[in-house]
């Protein structure tokens, strides 16, 4: 056995050396130090997006709980109540157009009227021009609405809106629903495009109701009388509606009557102006299989009221409804001869006027042995005011062929089997077929004579 102790195992295993438990620690606190900046690294990211989430949930439901006390105060019987939710650095005309814009919505009943505001759309505002110690967030908001006794369900429009966080209190800041608050040294109406305008907006309203009171028409003071004699159309207008489509549909409609090319642009959209057309119907996207269609409403031009006749006033108003009970089965991209013939037939449909009274372009055109031997391209539903009016004649009289020909069961029928959507031309022809028995070369051939018989 060697004696030396640096080799024993006894020695090797009971001997400590003094500096061993200093360099222990230390190591196990670098071992920890290095797993807890591991941890933070690693949990930092998701950490911070999750704070910035709750923060985000957090200023929604407080943006949310002002958005209800708003549209409570624009409801009231004191639409002055506002006050307490604008900000004290809002715009000097705020205040006082939501007053207007509030009493103006008063003329009418509402069955629902609220704001929503989701989470993430709240975005903080540029600092610049910020008022001392507010932050200012803008956000893309839904007014939802529904007319009492009118809409089966509430249609959502997008509206911008600035809030203002002052200590910890949210405040209404800018109203893109607004028209008339102008910047300095603005001059006119200014119209947010981010935002929806409905005809409160623009001012005091005319209102007048069918007899069952579950239509109406809204407009402004200027127009009563063009008001109310659609008013009076109404019923005339479902009744004719019902008798060719069926009672698949609501029965009722919304109609309102633009003051002004701006407010018409504004609830149709900016490619229209009212310049060209007397009215356009419109509605929220068509979810497919959905049997209602919300936010379906008939716009007039403002200048529809001088352009109009009593007779020509019931056509447009029949070939929009009709657009409005075949909404929920129409589809964008369907044949422009069918959508707009058919609405066109039905708004002619037992007037009374001769074909040639109807289609004085095409009668014009037949006369001269300019006869169509094609059924009109989409591409000319629009664009020259002449080449568009032959187009729409030559589609109402397509469908009111049809019609004399095969009957007005059929023509529904057919609308139905076409209005799915694009479609290829073997597409068309077969449902064409399956419908009346006859290929859409027989179709146009006796088209084309009926036309010969009927317009000379």
């Amino acid at each position: 056995m060697s004696s030396d102790p640096m080799t024993s195992p006894a020695a090797g295993t009971n001997r400590k050396r003094r500096w061993e438990y200093p360099a222990l620690i230390a190591l196990g606190c670098a071992v920890v130090v290095i797993l807890g900046l591991t941890v933070v690294l690693t949990d930092a990211p998701g950490s911070s997006q999750q704070s910035a989430a709750e923060a985000d949930v957090a200023r929604v439901s407080e943006v949310q709980a002002l958005l209800d006390s708003w549209a409570r105060a624009q409801m009231s019987d004191d639409p002055t109540s506002l006050a307490q939710f604008v900000d004290a650095a809002a715009a000097p005309g705020l205040l006082d157009a939501e007053i207007r814009r509030a009493t103006a919505a008063s003329a009418l009943s509402f069955s629902d009227w609220a704001y929503e505001v989701s989470p993430g759309t709240l975005v903080e505002a540029a600092r610049t021009g910020s008022p001392d110690g507010v932050t200012l967030w803008g956000a893309q908001v839904n007014l939802r609405y529904a007319l009492d006794g009118v809409d089966a369900a509430p249609t959502r429009k997008t509206v911008l809106m600035t809030f203002a966080e002052r200590d910890g209190s949210w405040f209404v800041f800018a109203d893109g629903s607004i028209v008339d608050v102008l910047g300095s040294g603005s001059t006119g109406s200014q119209l947010s495009v981010d935002s929806w305008h409905g005809p409160w907006d623009f001012g005091p309203l005319a209102v007048s109701t069918n007899a069952a009171e579950d239509s109406i028409v809204v407009g402004h003071p200027g127009q009563q009388a063009f008001v109310d004699a659609l008013a009076a159309d109404l019923d005339g207008a479902v009744k004719n509606t019902t008798q060719l489509w069926g009672d698949g549909w609501s029965e009722r409609a919304v109609v309102m009557v633009a003051g002004s090319p701006e407010e018409f642009t504004a609830m149709v959209g900016s490619q229209h102006d009212g310049s060209s057309i007397a009215a356009v119907s419109v509605a929220d996207t068509v979810r497919d299989g959905a049997s209602d269609v919300s936010g379906q409403r008939i716009i007039f031009s403002p200048a529809a009221a001088s352009r109009l006749t009593s007779t020509t006033r019931q056509a447009v108003l029949r070939h929009e409804m009709m657009h409005i009970a075949a909404r929920s089965q129409t589809r964008d991209g369907s044949p422009m001869w069918v959508l707009e013939g058919y609405a066109e037939y039905a708004g002619n449909r037992g007037s009374g006027r001769a074909a040639r009274e109807i289609a004085p372009t095409l009668a014009a055109a037949v006369r001269s042995g300019d006869v169509p031997s094609e059924f009109p391209e989409d591409s000319q539903f629009g664009g020259v005011p002449v080449v568009s009016s032959l187009a729409y004649e030559s589609a109402w009289s397509i469908n009111a062929y049809i019609a004399d020909r095969f009957g007005e069961s059929e023509l529904t029928e057919l609308f139905r089997a076409l209005a799915v959507g694009p479609s290829t031309p073997e597409e068309i022809n077969w449902r064409i077929v399956d419908v009346l028995g006859v290929s859409i070369d027989d179709l146009r051939d006796g088209w084309v004579d009926w036309l010969h018989r009927t317009l000379r």
